[in-house]
């Protein structure tokens, strides 16, 4: 059984090892405390039956009508069991509630796992960031309009 709720201040240090253990790159603690502070309702977090986080998802507001994930990480052990979809689906209900009509992400070129996943749930690609993550690594920018609260495995 896995548990999606809101993500609180004491999670963080949690948050940010999660982060720094399955994603390319590295995130300080600052990073996931601002994101906690500045746009609380947007942050998730999955965690298991005894309350260790496995998943996680930090996004900002970008403008009145946009939002952004900016992190959003499974632990690779609780992969393909539904976890990332879940978090999803409580981010894009809250961003549907709050009024917001898109939602963007970037991702590396090279995530073509994440890519998939992103394009099941409704994202289509925008543009190619280049150099988006350092000198030789593009990104690719996603969109999703939220025109209605569809299930985000249609």
């Amino acid at each position: 059984m896995t548990i999606c709720r809101r993500m609180e201040l004491t999670d963080s240090i949690s948050v940010f090892s999660l982060m720094n253990r399955n994603l390319d790159g590295s995130f300080s603690l600052d990073v996931i405390e601002y994101f906690i502070m500045m746009w609380p309702e947007g942050q998730f977090v999955a965690t298991d039956p005894v309350g260790n986080i496995i998943g996680a998802l930090c996004s900002t507001p970008i403008d009145k009508r946009r939002a952004s994930i900016t992190l959003f990480a499974v632990d690779e052990r609780y992969r393909d069991r539904g976890i990332g979809t879940s978090l999803f689906e409580k981010f894009r209900v809250c961003c549907f509630m709050q009024g917001y009509s898109e939602i963007q992400l970037e991702l590396r070129t090279s995530n073509r796992r994440a890519h998939g996943l992103y394009t099941r749930w409704g994202f289509v690609d925008k543009e190619e960031v280049r150099d988006l993550y350092g000198p030789g690594q593009d990104g690719i920018r996603m969109l999703l309009r939220l025109d209605g609260l569809r299930g985000a495995s249609s």
